[in-house]
């Protein structure tokens, strides 16, 4: 299933193009935003703006994936037909929005609310665990910040608060693992089976669970080359060519992500009642 899905992310491989105008569209915006947002009015315009570029985008993009999986199962005389079948994926992200737009939106206000609950419930653990900011440190991370020089970081924190740094990093890197790893068959669930996030949720736990051993195979897999490209990123700065070798590894690792999990949800759950 591994190496399929690196065949049907190839011959699908225009999907990125919606993702790469998205995130450019997206970051085009936020960076506009946040010169002219002075006060709450404003900022509560901003976030309902991007909140409904996200919702469209989800619903759109991710339908999309799975007529790109629909598609790799058909087989074609003349490659012109392939290609002409594979350019008509745009098409179905309008349909998509149109289908899933609504179930997306109740979709994100969950999320928003899951994470609500989620980051005082981790700052509460990490803070009798590991221990809580002291002042002098909060001090230096605003200065840092400002700075935002990875080498200061080094140069103006000791070596007990970098090891302290790392440890809540550590937990954040944790507790944000655990629940992608919990969500991660909710967008296949919305999209081939209910509408209902709610019960799209209950049931994707359901079936993670079921095949627990294979769910975890497949995450795990996707979860350490995300680890090695986030590590790769952080010199990604260093010259152009390796930003944008970068960037396009970060793309299509993408896509390949949401194709590998799609795939692995057609074939295990998608004929089950």
């Amino acid at each position: 299933m591994i190496k399929e899905a690196f065949k049907v992310t190839n011959n699908s491989i225009i999907i990125t193009i919606p993702l790469v105008l998205f995130v450019y569209i997206l970051d085009l915006y936020t960076n506009f935003s946040k010169a002219g947002i002075d006060n709450a009015i404003k900022l509560l315009l901003a976030s309902l703006t991007v909140t409904f570029m996200i919702v469209v985008f989800c619903s759109g993009w991710f339908y999309m994936v799975k007529k790109a999986i629909e598609l790799s199962k058909k087989v074609f005389i003349r490659d012109s037909d392939s290609s002409r079948e594979t350019i008509k994926l745009y098409q179905t992200m309008i349909q998509g929005i149109g289908d899933y737009f609504m179930p997306f939106l109740f979709t994100y206000i969950i999320l928003f609310i899951v994470q609500m609950i989620l980051f005082p419930l981790v700052y509460y653990i990490g803070v009798n665990i590991i221990g809580n900011f002291d002042d002098s440190l909060l001090q230096s991370l605003q200065t840092i910040s400002a700075d935002n020089s990875g080498q200061y970081l080094i140069d103006m924190l000791s070596p007990e608060q970098i090891v302290f740094l790392g440890k809540w990093s550590l937990l954040f890197l944790i507790s944000f693992s655990i629940v992608v790893f919990l969500l991660m068959l909710w967008i296949p669930e919305i999209i081939y089976k209910t509408k209902n996030p709610l019960k799209a949720l209950w049931y994707s736990w359901c079936k993670l669970f079921k095949n627990f051993i294979s769910s975890v195979k497949i995450y795990l897999f996707l979860w350490v080359i995300g680890l090695v490209l986030l590590f790769l990123n952080t010199f990604s700065l260093i010259n152009p060519f390796i930003y944008i070798l970068i960037s396009v590894l970060m793309y299509y690792y993408t896509v390949y992500s949401a194709i590998l999990i799609f795939m692995y949800y057609d074939k295990k759950y998608n004929n089950e009642q």
